[in-house]
């Protein structure tokens, strides 16, 4: 998981808001659980429990969920953790642009998460967003998608609390969730290259549209890694106040897992770019093969088309036009010639 000693702060207590729900694509309510980090232990909060908190006076430290597509249960939210008109304006339009701002007392990320880290060759790789707002008090999640990121941070959480000593720890802990499951992905993608390498060279199959396909679906990923590994850049190499000095160590690190995860994504895409080349080429083989029996067919109707041509024209003295085997001698000379054509040819292999 990477060093994750994160700050000094007073010994005080995480708070985090969820329902228990599995690693399925259920979609995860808004909630919360109190970390403890003094006795290293921590409890699950309902919402009603969180909103009857008060901030100022806790030694409680929060992360607080909140499903876009409760309303109300948002609204909420945004009025509790006093959310500034930015934040909740990047909650409204929820796009894909990642981004990320700072202030003396925040740090507000935006980024895009896989929905799955399993990959069939007929299924495109979705993402979805997720908002992340970090103050000296709590940790604020937000997104309209059903983020796996966040059911595997709910149990992680448990075991990577020992390490924790501000709320810097979520942060570090749901990126490096999150590049461990493009990684995870990544495998999925030289899997399924390594296999399309296999069906090329055994049975030749044209399988260009389903590279192509993968290829694409490869390019977002790196694009999206590339965002992510420009985020932990600029917050590990920033000094920001919520953000503790040895969380921005951690994040460095981060940083530089993700640069590999990126070099990882080139190395498939250089086998993606070699297994095009080499179904180029079999189509290039498969044309000249075809092109060389063409040109043998023609070579042989040429003469055929010859001697037909010159028994075919019309003039009065022929000498075999009288003749009674005349009819049978072109035949024979036809099938000669032929003969002869395509014995070169074979001698030549050209078929």
């Amino acid at each position: 998981m990477g060093d994750c000693n994160l700050d000094m702060a007073p010994i005080v207590k995480v708070i985090i808001i969820v329902k228990p729900v599995s690693r399925c694509m259920a979609m995860l309510d808004s909630c919360a659980i109190e970390f403890d980090l003094k006795h290293r232990s921590f409890k699950k909060l309902s919402i009603d429990e969180l909103l009857s908190i008060d901030f100022t006076t806790t030694d409680s430290i929060y992360w607080i969920h909140s499903n876009l597509n409760q309303v109300d249960i948002h609204k909420k939210l945004i009025a509790k953790c006093h959310l500034p008109d930015d934040v909740v304006k990047l909650c409204d339009q929820m796009d894909s642009i990642p981004t990320t701002m700072d202030t003396d007392e925040s740090l507000t990320i935006q980024f895009q998460c896989l929905m799955s880290t399993e990959l069939k060759q007929k299924t495109a790789v979705n993402f979805g967003n997720l908002i992340l707002h970090l103050t000296s008090t709590f940790c604020f999640t937000a997104s309209s998608d059903s983020i796996p990121v966040l059911l595997e941070f709910m149990e992680s959480s448990k075991k990577s609390l020992r390490y924790a000593k501000t709320p810097c720890f979520m942060v570090f802990l749901i990126l490096d969730i999150v590049i461990n499951d493009y990684a995870k992905m990544l495998y999925h993608f030289d899997v399924i290259s390594d296999q399309m390498d296999l069906r090329v060279r055994k049975s030749h199959k044209n399988i260009y549209n389903e590279v192509i396909r993968i290829k694409q679906q490869l390019m977002k990923i790196k694009r999206s890694l590339i965002a992510l590994r420009e985020i932990l850049l600029r917050i590990s190499s920033r000094k920001i106040s919520v953000v503790s000095k040895e969380c921005r160590v951690s994040l460095s690190h981060l940083a530089n897992h993700s640069h590999l995860v990126v070099h990882e994504v080139d190395s498939v895409r250089d086998i993606l770019n070699s297994l095009l080349d080499q179904i180029e080429n079999n189509l290039m083989q498969s044309m000249t093969q075809t092109m060389r029996i063409l040109t043998a067919l023609s070579m042989v109707f040429l003469p055929l088309t010859l001697i037909a041509g010159i028994y075919g024209m019309n003039f009065h003295w022929i000498p075999e036009l009288s003749w009674s085997y005349g009819y049978f001698y072109a035949l024979g000379l036809m099938i000669t010639c032929a003969s002869i054509i395509l014995y070169i040819f074979k001698k030549m292999k050209w078929f």
